[in-house]
């Protein structure tokens, strides 16, 4: 039997051409799609990426929707953005991968959601920590009961400070929204992904003089449903780039780390050792994971879930939680106290 050939690769247009712009460009290819448009948000922008990317671009983001090479889009774009480019994006018969956060505030993202679910398009959310090879192994040995239920997940980022982004929109509120989601949110996402749904939450922030707004170091307790307990705690107050991942069960324990000289090394140091009945045993996992190494399997996926009708990694739905949880943290923040989940929705 001659076999299928495979399919011509995806028209994929990113909305956005700044930094992470460029890494999601980058693995394209790898991941069976190819770049066929661009819209920035500037003239300046544009072009650059024309020249440079060789690639049709544009600063209006409805002219590229109408192009019909674009059979998907990444939006890449600051955070304010993402909620209404989505829609639109929707709308216009295209499939869709956006980055975190979907939206900046709860009922935004249910917006996208119901969108998203009226449509007959793939939506993805880049919560991208779930692909990325070292933490789908935890999952995994989860999944296969290698630990027993989970009773206790620590989870914490030491790293530098976080780049301002283009014309300092990171730094900017009502762009970035709270800053619980610039980064905080993929680790309450895998928080959730490993312990179920999360009941309630309690948090601490603390900054050195002056930096108050950055919450430089954040301390979140969540409690699930299930009555496991995660500590989420992050510091960018650091130099490099390192995660430590620390999860017990009723059986066993397991520890995975990371260290790198940033977010984008593409040579780190990963590590993945259990504890249980049998002993104390370090596990083989790939060094190249992470965010220099395991992008393009969020894409492929996508790719995946546009060919085959699978879901994607995270869902709209998932996006909408991620949101949620951040806020939630928020409002613990702010009132000193801990808060449900269900005060969030309402």
């Amino acid at each position: 039997m001659t076999p299928s050939p495979d399919p011509p690769p995806l028209g994929v247009a990113l909305v956005g051409a700044g930094r992470w712009a460029a890494v999601h460009r980058a693995n394209l290819p790898r991941a069976g799609a190819r770049l066929v448009g661009v819209a920035t948000g500037s003239d300046a922008s544009r072009a650059r990426v024309e020249h440079e990317w060789d690639v049709f671009a544009t600063t209006d983001v409805a002219a590229l929707l109408e192009r019909p090479e674009v059979e998907a889009v990444v939006i890449a774009s600051p955070n304010d953005l993402h909620a209404a480019q989505a829609c639109a994006a929707l709308e216009a018969g295209k499939h869709v991968l956006v980055e975190k956060p979907m939206a900046i505030d709860v009922a935004s993202a249910e917006r996208v959601e119901r969108a998203a679910a009226q449509s007959d398009r793939v939506f993805a959310v880049g919560l991208e920590m779930r692909v990325f090879t070292l933490f789908e192994r935890v999952k995994a040995l989860l999944d296969q009961g290698a630990l027993g239920t989970p009773v206790h997940l620590a989870l914490d980022l030491f790293r530098r400070p976080h780049r301002a982004g283009s014309g300092g929109w990171k730094h900017d509120p009502t762009r970035r929204g709270s800053s619980v989601l610039e980064e905080p949110i993929h680790y309450l996402d895998l928080a959730r992904w490993y312990l179920g749904e999360i009941d309630s939450l309690r948090a601490w922030a603390v900054s050195r003089p002056g930096r108050e707004a950055l919450r430089e170091q954040l301390d979140v307790r969540l409690e699930s449903e299930r009555g496991a307990v995660a500590n989420v705690t992050r510091s960018v107050a650091a130099g490099g780039h390192a995660v430590d991942l620390r999860l017990v069960g009723e059986r066993g324990a397991l520890r995975a780390t990371w260290r790198g000289r940033m977010d984008v090394d593409p040579t780190p140091a990963v590590r993945l050792e259990v504890h249980d009945a049998a002993g104390s045993r370090l596990l083989p996992v790939s060094a190249a994971t992470g965010h220099a190494h395991d992008v393009w399997r969020q894409t492929a996926a996508f790719v995946r879930s546009v060919r085959e009708g699978v879901p994607p990694p995270a869902t709209a739905r998932d996006g909408v939680v991620s949101v949620a949880l951040s806020l939630a943290v928020d409002r613990a923040l702010e009132r000193g106290t801990p808060v449900t989940l269900d005060a969030v929705w309402s």
